[in-house]
This record gives C-alpha cells, structure tokens and sequence, in this order.
C-alpha cells in the first residue's frame, strides 16, 4: 500500500477554518498571550479493562508531576479498532461529559444529541492543554458506510469519502459541535505557532503513550524525560528519495533547519533507506519515508535511539498496529527507545499528514513536541497521531548549557554537544577555533565520533598529517571498545582513512569492526568486500586471507542440485 499524494490542500471548507498556506514561524506571528503547556492541564485517559493502561497513566503522571484529579478512567474495550457506535458510546461521550462535569470544557449543557449521537453542548471555553491517551485505550475508527454523508470536497475528492479515523483525531474535537465524520475538518491551529487563546479553546491537543508493550511505553516517557533533562544531543538523519516532490522538500527544509542548529547531519538521496554500510550512531533525529518498515541499522533489534530522539517515517498505515514492534514503523521505533513519532492509523494521502518541515520548524523554535505535532498537522478528524510526552521540549537545555555541564557529567553522547559548537563555528566562518576547540576536547573526551569530526575539519585547513593523526587518536586513546552502535561509523572513518592516504589506519578501523563479538552479521556482510580490498591494495596478505574465509563462512556456496 502506497501513500498517496492529493494536492487539494485549500479547498476544504468546514466550521473549523481553513487550512493556510505554509509559512516560516518569525516574531511577526507570535502573539504575546501564547502560554505555555503545563502538567496542571494535562488531562491523561487510561482504559479501566486494560491492566496494563492505569499503570503506564499513573507512571506518567508520577514522572510528569500531574495531579491525581487529572486522571480519567474509561471502561471501554481493548481492542486496537472500534466501531462508531462503541466510540462514541464508550469513548467520546462519557469523556466529553466528565471533562465539561470537571470543568476542563466550559460549556452549557443540554440533553440533546447530534446527528452521531455524540452528546451536545454550547462550549464557551477549555482548560486543557493537552489529553493523554494511555495505552489500553483504543486507536482506530473503522469505516461505518451506514454513517456517510457527502460533502463538496468528498464528492470531488473521492478517496477522502470515507469516516474512519483516529480516535485520537475525532478526541480533537471534543470541544467543537456538531463536526461532521465523513472527510476531515481542518485544523484552526495549522501553521499558528503561537495561537491565541480563542484558537486554543477550538481544540483538545490529543497525544498517545502506546507501543508494544508496558516496557516501551515507559522507555517512551523515560526517554522524553531524560532527552529533555540533558537537552537533546546525537545527530540528524534525512532519508529522502521518496517519489513526491512536497514530501522531498519537506525533508530538505527539516534538513535545512537542523544544520542552521547546528546538528551534525547525514542525507541519504537514493530510494533505498539508510544501509549497513553508512553510519548511523545517536540518531537524535530521523526523518524519512516511504518504505513500509525499518531496513538497515534500525532494523536491527539491538540498536537504540539515544534518549529524547525524535523520529519520524511518513508511510500510509505506519500507525497500523501501533502495539506491534516488527511491523510497520510506530511500533519498530518506540521499541528502540524514540521519545516521540508521528504516524497514520489508514491511508492519510500525503498533503494531510503532519508536515515535517513545519514540525521540525515548531521544534527549533523551542515548542513541546504535542505542540509542534499541532503546528504542523492541517486536518482533524482523519488518519494522523502523535505518539509521545507531549510536554517534552527537545531544545529546552541550551547548547552552551550542554558544554557546561560537559566538565561535571559527560555522557555517552556528550562529543555530539562539541560537534554540534564545532559546526555553528564553522558557519560562521571560525574554522580554526572549531579546530582548536575539538582538538583540545579529544585530548580530554576521547571517542570515535569526535575524532572523525575534528579529522574532517583538519583535511578543510589542508593539514591531512594532522587528520591522520587526529583520526587515529580515537585508537590510541580510548579506554573502552566502540560501542555497537559506532560500528556503521567506524566503516566510514575506514573508508575516509583509505581516501586520504592512510591504508593502515582505515586496516585498524575495519579490524575494530570485524572483531567485534555482537557484531550484526548484515554489517560484516557490508563491509567484508571493502575491508578485503583495502587488505589487498595495503599488500597485507594475512588480513586479506582471514577477512575472505570470514566473508565465505557468511556467504556459503549452494549445493550442487
């Protein structure tokens, strides 16, 4: 199943508003009563029949600080798909009616019900930042043709003739009456980065804490809590080749974004995803798409997001099973430890999915992930979720602030906060003192990532001694063995070394990687040709010679029929 593209963006019409065009966020459009989330107006839903779904809620909570009152427990099933009926009876009503009893929603009741039978009032007003969805509680709507009513645009449009939906999508509109199911309604708080209090009134902000199981819905939390603590540090990874020019440029201005932070960046441009044969340590960030599930290193059941890691995979039912970890890609991702995704429960149609650009826009300029997966997502009511702590705030630990508290408590990914500065110096033109700054760090935080960088800022002066020097310190100096997750990069430092004149060096860095005892077969396979290349070319025969019969042993011949 493919994702379809549908460039009808600006012809929908609904109560809620028009969907604008895109712009870039910029003082111009920040009004000055913007407010920021708070745990006090988080409202978190747990499914009572689920004995898995209260505990992930009051975990959550206890971590997040939420009050005790703010829990809400529905006693609905626990399936993953409900119909109509079973939503709005089991989910939306009495959720509706619990939060306008509390007062989250300001509302005049009354005992009358719409045409769906959902429960009306007269809402004048919301409390409510964001609605937690535990797991437990059901994520997809399926099509009740019973239930269809055509409108212009489904009548035009007739692949968007359909009523299933999120329900964490239809929860959106809690606040709003009389929506209709048939189509989508569009998002008043699209391309607002900083909404003002009516806008925000509009629309319950819905985010969802599920994945396969109780230990990844806690590793979810766990890692927004840790990510947001450090500030966010890795790298960024872009995997384009998609086949639709918008979804192209959203990855190019998500990308364009992360290098003006400073992040150190990979760009993959061919239609296959990122392969064994690149690098991909502390992916921070991932942002790709159209593939139906994880290849390559994420695919690996071993390898794992650093904490706080936002990752993303624009594909038609990438949120199909979200409590799944082999299929498709929500599941996949939560279980290798990402803080926060985006997914489709059916088929979104490219234009009305969460536009990364703007997502990735929402974040550099300091919003909460729940905020940005609003700020870039222009319907409701339809296919898209946001998976994850919707309080996390990726860049709320400054980089200065990172490299201070680099000389107290260095962290695994700590070199990644160097690398960062290192970059920023380098745009503005200060290539020495980003030289002199990561040369003076490696003498003191020795680690692979680190040693690369300031080796490729050395070959920018023309001092290739120096690289090779530089790169080679990251043998000699660290204590401990590459960690599993370095092995793609130290096949890249092995082929830089080998470009740049220094054969024994690039023999050291495969040796480190074909020597490693967990090491991923489909990794070894990857770089055995390389390495017995370079043995050649290097004229070591003993290297040669053990590294063919490693690569024979991993590829033996078939039987003769």
């Amino acid at each position: 199943m493919f994702l379809l593209f549908l460039a009808v963006i600006g012809v929908v019409d609904t109560a809620l508003g028009q969907p604008t065009a895109p712009t870039q966020p910029s003082a111009a459009n920040t009004p000055a009563d913007s407010s920021s989330p708070s745990p006090a107006r988080v409202i978190v839903v747990a499914n009572s029949r689920d004995p898995d779904s209260e505990p992930i809620a009051r975990y959550y909570m206890q971590k997040r600080g939420i009050p005790e009152k703010n829990l809400i427990l529905l006693d609905t099933p626990v399936q993953g798909d409900v119909t109509w009926d079973v939503f709005v009876d089991k989910i939306f009503n009495p959720l509706r009616a619990r939060l306008v009893k509390d007062g989250w929603l300001q509302a005049y009741t009354t005992d009358l019900k719409d045409s769906e039978g959902r429960l009306r009032y007269v809402f004048y007003g919301s409390k409510i930042d964001f609605l937690v969805c535990c797991y437990g509680i059901p994520v997809r709507i399926s099509n009740d043709p019973t239930r269809l009513k055509p409108t212009p645009l489904t009548i035009e449009h007739k692949e968007l003739d359909t009523n299933q939906a999120a329900v964490d999508s239809e929860l959106s509109l809690l606040a709003a009456p009389d929506t209709p199911i048939t189509g989508f309604v569009a998002n008043p708080l699209y391309n607002k980065l900083n909404p003002d209090a009516y806008l925000r009134t509009l629309v319950v902000k819905v985010a969802r804490l599920d994945g396969p199981g109780i230990t990844a819905v806690k590793g979810l939390i766990d890692s927004a809590i840790i990510g947001e603590a450090n500030g966010l540090q890795g790298r960024a990874y872009i995997d384009m080749g998609g086949p639709h020019e918008e979804g192209e440029n959203w990855l190019k201005s998500a990308s364009a974004s992360l290098r003006k932070l400073g992040f150190d960046l990979s760009e993959d441009h061919e239609s296959s995803l990122f392969t064994w044969r690149t690098r991909f340590d502390a992916p921070a960030f991932y942002f790709g798409w159209y593939a139906s599930q994880p290849s390559g290193p994420i695919s690996d059941p071993e390898f794992h997001f650093p904490p706080g890691a936002i990752a993303v995979h624009i594909y038609s039912f990438s949120a199909e099973n979200i409590r799944n970890a082999h299929e498709r890609w929500t599941g996949p991702l939560i279980t290798r430890g990402a803080a926060a995704t985006l997914g489709n429960v059916f088929e979104p149609y490219l234009s009305f999915t969460h536009h990364l650009d703007l997502f990735m826009d929402a974040i550099a300029a300091g919003k909460t992930t729940g905020e940005a997966a609003y700020y870039s997502l222009p319907e409701l009511s339809w296919m898209p979720i946001f998976v994850g702590d919707p309080l996390y705030r990726p860049l709320m630990v400054s980089l200065p602030d990172q490299l201070a508290q680099l000389t107290k408590t260095p962290t695994t990914y700590s070199p990644y906060a160097i690398i960062r500065e290192m970059n920023l110096l380098q745009e503005q033109g200060r290539v020495t003192e980003a030289q002199a700054l990561g040369q003076n760090q490696l003498a003191q935080h020795p680690s692979f990532p680190l040693a690369f960088a300031v080796a490729q800022v050395d070959h920018l002066l023309n001092q290739d001694n120096l690289a090779r020097q530089d790169l080679g310190r990251a043998l000699d100096d660290r204590a401990a063995a590459p960690t599993r997750d370095e092995l793609g990069l130290l096949g890249e430092m092995a082929r830089w070394a080998a470009e740049h004149e220094a054969p024994r060096l690039g023999l050291d860095f495969y040796s480190q990687v074909l020597a490693f005892p967990s090491a991923p077969a489909d990794l070894i396979k990857t770089l055995l040709p390389d390495a017995i290349n370079l043995a050649k070319d290097a004229g070591d025969e003993d290297l040669r010679t053990r590294w063919q019969k490693q690569l024979d042993a991993l590829n033996p011949p078939h039987p003769t029929p």
